[in-house]
């Protein structure tokens, strides 16, 4: 089996392990306990911290060790994780070693961002990039109400162990990878291995020197991190405090997310290669602005799921499309510094959203705080609109 594939498998195996983890979890702590928003604030917290603290060692790992082998460790310490949280009954616990579970997946992406344009030739990222999220956001159509529904009606001990298959599987599929990468393509200049530890940890300024265009994409991508942000933390309270419902009916409207998202990966390889950057970025955001503002005023599940449709079309195209140019554009030498920070970034707006989230949420409701993420999708457009000219050398 070709690298492409086998990197397609082995994130869609992990991920898929993610899943069950997560879900299970989530039942657990939100929708079982009377603490919902303070559950969730910290299963919050733990998903984006590592991403802001530990991502430059995630960098630092990958150019020590290389991507591949990095890629199985992080997989084989899940084992004993996954069953730290089948047989624990303290909540500290399960907090903890969920932290140590999402700080083994910031690896797990890390070390796949940067591999990936390593195998495969960058002027194919976008179609790969698409092909991969395909596959993996097929699996998340009817994953989170096949999960909800095995959680419900086997136990917490069935699905955690279903994990710990898939996560058998993802270590299998990497282990076939090729030890070299063939795809590296040269960045037109060479740089010294600055040999001191604590420089090497904070480098991020090097990728943007090399091209000032990567700016233009994370901050366009910070807008875009925001509204999703408050739309991760906003929705569960707005649906169990509106609807009411359970862990199942939540998996049903987590797969209407993912059927919209699904169908942006058909449509980002065809809407790349007909409209102009800014065009696509500036309309999707227009849309998820305006997704957002009606979503704050539905009171049915079903309704819910349809627009979350798509809301999962719209931000995963610029999700992907956003991280493809960054991949793009990054230098081959400095790959592992850019997408360490890339995950950095990422972990650090979804913590402000967070947290800017629950400070709003005690003084207004759970529908005023999506209305102020739309306004942050709708910042979003006005940004791609004044960096017009700039996308427009993408």
């Amino acid at each position: 089996m070709s690298a492409k594939y086998l990197l397609i498998w082995a994130d869609l195996f992990s991920d898929l392990g993610n899943q069950f983890v997560q879900l299970t979890l989530f039942d657990e702590l939100v929708f079982r306990r009377e603490s919902a928003i303070s559950n969730l604030l910290v299963m919050c917290m733990i998903e984006q911290g590592p991403s802001i603290f530990l991502s430059p060692l995630a960098c630092l790992c990958i150019d020590r060790f290389g991507g591949r082998k990095l890629l199985i460790f992080v997989n084989l310490i899940k084992y004993p994780l996954v069953g730290v949280l089948v047989f624990t009954s303290c909540q500290w616990v399960t907090f903890s070693a969920y932290l140590l579970f999402i700080t083994c997946s910031l690896f797990f992406n890390v070390g796949r961002l940067s591999l990936t344009p390593m195998l495969i030739p960058r002027r194919k990222l976008i179609r790969f990039n698409s092909l991969n999220e395909r596959l993996c956001l097929g699996a998340r159509i009817f994953g989170p109400a096949i999960i909800g529904w095995i959680v419900l009606n086997t136990g917490q001990e069935a699905t955690l162990g279903l994990a710990a298959l898939f996560f058998t599987l993802s270590v299998f599929a990497i282990n076939g990878l090729p030890e070299s990468c063939p795809a590296a393509e040269p960045s037109g200049r060479s740089f010294k291995t600055n040999k001191s530890f604590m420089l090497q940890l904070f480098q991020y300024k090097a990728p943007f020197k090399d091209n000032p265009l990567l700016r233009v994409y994370f901050v366009v991508f910070g807008a875009l991190l925001l509204g999703s942000g408050v739309m991760n933390f906003g929705l569960p309270l707005f649906f169990k405090k509106t609807i009411g419902m359970d862990i199942s009916d939540w998996g049903a409207i987590i797969s209407g997310f993912q059927a919209g998202a699904f169908v942006s990966t058909i449509l980002l390889p065809i809407f790349s290669s007909m409209f102009n950057p800014k065009s696509i970025i500036f309309l999707t955001f227009l849309g998820l602005g305006a997704a957002m503002a009606i979503l704050a005023h539905i009171t049915t599940h079903v309704l819910i799921a349809i627009l979350m449709i798509l809301f999962g079309c719209g931000s995963t195209l610029l999700h992907v499309f956003l991280e493809s140019l960054i991949q793009k554009y990054s230098p081959t030498n400095r790959l592992s510094k850019a997408m360490s920070f890339l995950t950095l970034y990422r972990g650090l707006f979804y913590l402000i959203a967070i947290l800017m989230s629950a400070l709003f949420l005690r003084m207004f409701s759970p529908q005023s705080l999506l209305l102020l993420g739309s306004l942050a999708m709708i910042a979003g457009a006005f940004l791609a609109n004044k960096f017009a000219l700039l996308f427009s050398r993408c």
